[in-house]
């Protein structure tokens, strides 16, 4: 098969991608403290002539997992070095950019240029100069599978047992603790200056601080899904990447992690279904990231200098 053009700026078909998400781990998501207490991120929703507060994982927060995918792609890919990026630059890559001069009038140009080169970045927008750059790529929030979302639920899902349940079952409560090495081998290493610090060592000693997180029980079921409207194929392309490095391939099935606190063990979610199909029309994920990764070498420069251009 001929690699797609992924400069073309044609529109081709929109692409939806929806998901289901199985909870591996406890989710943390969280909205602010109360106490020692990290409370769970919740929205209002109207149930039965009710208000009732649901966890959600924010479609921000998914989206972000996606460009920060991308970003660390396109480091690896250009190989390019350690400090060899200004904090513009990075901050464009990794959160979107920010308006650096004013003006009211669009560099249809630049725009251009940036969706025929820069297709990660055009995919989930950007702002650089004095344009905000809408990308083609959404994200829903996710929503937990249960009694209270059932009015709002995809229809393949109401069957699931799951929608017969209600959300508090779904909640639960973690801690953590920030450990004292006094009193463990590395106390060893503690200096003390007079014998008197000795028979002092208890009275200053740090003290184990416990804290409480609420968050989504391991098991738990919730859905989502990646809409491109009008997408270009380099924006499909970008997506597909973004889709295979956020939510790697663990055996025969992907996961993906939602939510924060992933480097301490919450967050893994297992993903329901065969999501590599949706790319099928356009050659299949593999093909689309060899694609995608031939189209960045071949223009590293012209990657690297446009960056610079869009932060200057």
């Amino acid at each position: 098969m001929t690699a797609p053009d992924l400069t073309s700026l044609a529109a081709v078909s929109d692409l939806r991608l929806p998901l289901a998400l199985l909870a591996l781990d406890p989710i943390s998501h969280g909205a602010g403290n109360a106490g020692n207490t990290q409370l769970l991120r919740t929205q209002a929703h109207i149930w039965q002539g009710r208000r009732v507060e649901l966890p959600y994982v924010s479609g921000n927060s998914i989206r972000h997992r996606l460009r920060d995918a991308l970003a660390w792609h396109l480091v690896r890919t250009l190989d390019v070095p350690e400090l060899g990026l200004a904090r513009r630059v990075v901050d464009l890559l990794w959160s979107g950019g920010a308006l650096t001069s004013t003006g009211n009038k669009a560099d249809l140009n630049m725009i251009r240029r940036v969706a025929q080169t820069l297709l990660g970045t055009s995919t989930l927008g950007y702002s650089a100069q004095s344009d905000i750059v809408a990308g083609t790529l959404y994200v829903d929030n996710a929503h937990l599978v249960c009694q209270e979302n059932s009015n709002r639920m995809p229809p393949p899902l109401l069957s699931h047992p799951h929608a017969q349940l209600p959300a508090a079952v779904f909640r639960g409560k973690t801690f953590s603790a920030r450990h004292d090495v006094s009193g463990s081998p590395v106390s060893r290493y503690i200096r003390v200056d007079s014998p008197e610090d000795l028979l002092n060592a208890g009275s200053d000693r740090p003290q184990q601080m416990i804290y409480d997180m609420q968050v989504v029980k391991p098991g738990s079921v919730l859905y989502t899904a990646f809409t491109l409207q009008a997408p270009t194929i380099g924006h499909v392309a970008a997506l597909a990447v973004a889709v295979d490095e956020a939510a790697p391939l663990a055996g025969d099935q992907r996961e993906i992690f939602l939510g924060g606190k992933r480097s301490v063990g919450f967050g893994r979610c297992a993903v329901y279904g065969r999501i590599d199909d949706a790319f099928t029309p356009h050659g299949g994920i593999q093909a689309l990231r060899e694609a995608y990764e031939q189209h960045m070498r071949e223009r590293k420069t012209e990657i690297l200098d446009l960056l610079g251009e869009l932060v200057g």
